[in-house]
């Protein structure tokens, strides 16, 4: 599993416009092959998006397209990129109330 990590100031932006942009992000996203899930941390100054997808090879085959929409969706939600950083995911492990919190379901791709 590999995850693209973007770090944003959110010029402060409320947490209801972050959940709108998350929304947006997973929705386009989630139209790509390999594509896993999307987070998205939302604070006062800072926003955190981590799009997951099931290796660095499908990840890098849509890096110039998900770049080309990061930067259009976040200027047009008046944020600024502060970082862009890949990982390969080591461990993870979300307990019920976690998942439940999320919304979490299970959704076909392409859905």
């Amino acid at each position: 599993m590999y995850c693209t990590v973007t770090t944003t100031d959110t010029g402060g932006e409320s947490v209801a416009a972050a959940r709108i942009v998350g929304e947006e992000m997973e929705s386009w996203l989630r139209q790509m092959d390999g594509f896993q899930g999307f987070v998205l941390l939302a604070g006062e100054e800072k926003a955190i998006g981590m799009a997951f997808w099931e290796s660095r090879e499908v990840a890098e085959r849509y890096a110039s397209v998900r770049t080309e929409f990061r930067e259009r969706i976040l200027a047009i939600a008046r944020v600024e990129i502060q970082e862009v950083v890949d990982y390969e995911l080591a461990f993870a492990r979300f307990g019920p109330a976690l998942l439940a919190a999320a919304g979490a379901t299970e959704r076909p791709p392409g859905a």
